[in-house]
């Protein structure tokens, strides 16, 4: 049995004339480029096209969709690097996410000095204190060097967030 109410099963056998209830012309079906919306919706008559007013670009000193730009505790302008971002001594950027690059590569070199140290050190003893030394030691620097990556990414995070915030005032 059909649930269609216009089938010639649910009416007796008997069609409807007109050929149903989906041939009659209604505000539903009538098509959506006839359509026109009541009066006194849309823009005014005369209004410049594009979006409303706060949905242009960011203003000046913000960055685009990808995050902040400059200004008052913000990233570092173009002109700052490490050294500059150390020696600022009126706080005005976040040093972190310059020198976090430089922390992560200096961390993974005393790591490995410490994990080369233990191997040098395992095989004067015996040489079977150097192979332990050499498995057993990749994996603590392995876990040493995340531990590190994740205790910088922390920082890095904590200090994004108070940018975004400022940025959000």
């Amino acid at each position: 049995m059909s649930q269609d109410p216009g089938s010639s099963e649910n009416q007796g056998g008997q069609q409807q004339p007109g050929g149903g209830w989906q041939d009659q012309p209604t505000e539903y079906n009538a098509g959506w480029q006839a359509q026109q919306p009541p009066p006194g919706y849309g823009p005014p008559a005369g209004a410049p096209a594009g979006p409303p007013p706060g949905y242009g670009a960011p203003p000046p000193g913000y960055g685009g969709p990808g995050g902040v730009g400059g200004g008052p505790s913000g990233q570092m302008p173009p002109g700052k690097n490490f050294l500059g971002a150390l020696f600022d001594v009126e706080f005005n950027y976040f040093a972190t996410p310059v020198v976090v690059k430089v922390l992560y590569i200096i961390g993974i070199v005393v790591i490995a000095l410490g994990w080369l140290a233990a191997i040098v050190s395992g095989f004067l003893n015996s040489a079977v204190a150097g192979i332990v030394a050499i498995v057993v030691g990749a994996v603590v620097a392995l876990f040493y060097l995340i531990l590190f990556r994740v205790t910088l990414e922390f920082f890095y995070a904590v200090v994004r967030m108070s940018e975004d915030i400022h940025h959000r005032r």
